[in-house]
């Protein structure tokens, strides 16, 4: 089998202010495979090193370079090419305009083209206005958008928390239900702050948000709401923080203490992480086509798989040593790929999660909070959650948080009449190609009025 990998790798550059942009990423602009005998055979070759180049991006810094499709990549600079993952070295990083050496067998022979990194390019905004900043994280750079009209004076601002995976937010696919979402909220007269997670985007000399913990993904995002705040267009009076998924979880801790005048949350559970996905995998599973009974036996499994795990910080490559069917389950159902990650983060970011008084932390939330439940979405499999949060608030500070019902509306804001058919496309991997057309364009406006009913006018 070939492993074919698009590959996009980066190194960044330093700033010293919020408002200052980082040198770009670049894109080595290349898809590789692995060099396989039947390849060498059929490209009448001797070589028995480096990956096959299947494709040469246009535009970008391989084709710049002068590479052809069927080259043979044995070295980028100094670092010899053996598989396709080598070509993802982080040493391997570019920046723009960092020269940069790929040296091939092309025809039998060997062959160093030497040039330019080229850099990704920059979002389109359109008639919005889009700034490119940075604010100083540990010991590195954290980069930012501001996306905001061009009309003159100070905004509400808000500042947007993303779920638990490792992406960039920047120049994001124009159908993505969140460029959507800011670009919708953007054009309602609010500034709209996106904060990469460490090591994302231009970010650099951060740690790698696939290695960080709980706590420093909070602490990071801190940082970005302080960064907000000195922003020359915002109306610090009134910053809304909209959380998504694990970020709505992470939002209440980033508030806390920042004054901020509102928060939305979406996608979030309230109960601690080992007693969520312990309910998460029971309900889902069985939804997801595995045999029912057969998941129940798993179920016993996971009491201390999880239990070891969360609890006790083992490590997932010391706990699957004892048991293959932890493995098993593991690859199944947690992203495991023979590392001590889990769910695509190292383990100990879920179990600082865990760790975690979600309940006081909301109980300590003294800002107005909009708890938005999208009634088909099968990650948080009901409304308890999101009711709770309200209960929890109001039980403290009255009338402080509001319960929102979003109708036929899945945990990516597409709209999905039914829970069976959110299962059933979850299982199909058939979600994206609704992104184009069933994006909750209502969900914008119920977002605005709720903002527009507690900023300080």
């Amino acid at each position: 089998m070939y492993l074919k990998y698009l590959i996009v790798c980066c190194l960044m550059a330093s700033a010293t202010s919020f408002a200052q942009p980082l040198k770009r990423v670049a894109n080595k602009g290349i898809a590789v495979e692995k060099l396989t005998e039947a390849r060498r055979k059929e490209l009448n070759i001797t070589e028995n090193r480096g990956v096959c180049v299947l494709k040469v991006i246009p535009g970008f810094t391989a084709e710049a370079l002068k590479i052809k499709e069927n080259d043979i990549l044995i070295r980028i600079n100094n670092t010899v090419i053996e598989s396709v993952n080598d070509v993802l070295q982080p040493s391997l990083r570019l920046r723009e305009g960092d020269d940069v050496s790929f040296t091939v067998i092309r025809e039998n022979k060997e062959k160093t083209l030497k040039g330019k990194a080229v850099a990704n390019p920059r979002e389109d905004a359109g008639d919005l206005d889009l700034e490119y900043g940075s604010f100083p994280f540990m010991s590195g750079q954290i980069s930012t958008m501001y996306l905001q009209t061009a009309t003159p004076g100070k905004k509400p601002a808000i500042l947007f928390i993303p779920g638990l995976s490792c992406f960039s937010l920047d120049n994001m696919w124009d159908q993505h239900v969140y460029r959507k979402l800011f670009y919708g909220l953007a054009n309602k007269g609010y500034l709209i702050m996106r904060a990469e997670k460490p090591g994302m985007g231009d970010s650099y000399n951060t740690p790698a948000c696939e290695d960080i913990d709980f706590q420093t993904e909070v602490n990071s995002f801190r940082a970005a709401l302080a960064a907000l705040k000195k922003h020359p267009d915002v109306d610090t009076n009134n910053i809304i923080i909209i959380g998504h998924s694990l970020g709505a979880m992470e939002a209440p801790f980033v508030a806390e203490g920042n004054h901020v005048r509102g928060m939305i949350v979406m996608g979030l559970t309230v109960k601690p992480w080992l007693e969520y996905l312990t309910e998460m995998l029971r309900v889902q599973n069985p939804q997801l086509g595995i045999d029912y009974l057969q998941n129940e036996r798993d179920m016993k499994l996971y009491e201390t798989l999880l239990y070891e795990l969360l609890v006790n910080k083992k490590k997932p490559l010391d706990i699957v040593s004892t048991n293959p069917e932890y493995d098993r389950i593991l690859r199944r159902d947690m992203n495991y790929e023979g590392t001590n990650s889990f769910l695509t983060r190292d383990i100990s970011f879920s179990q600082t999660l865990n760790d975690q008084d979600i309940a006081a932390i909301w109980a300590k939330t003294d800002c107005k909070v909009l708890s938005a439940w999208g009634e088909t979405d099968i990650q948080v499999i009901n409304d308890f959650s999101h009711r709770e949060v309200v209960k929890l608030i109001n039980t403290y500070h009255p009338g402080n948080a509001t319960f929102l019902e979003l109708t036929d509306t899945d945990h990516n804001f597409l709209m999905i009449p039914t829970i069976e058919e959110s299962y059933q496309r979850n299982v199909d991997g058939s979600l994206g190609s609704l992104f184009p057309t069933h994006f909750n364009q209502q969900m914008v406006e119920e977002f605005h009025q709720w903002i527009q009913s507690v900023i300080v006018q």
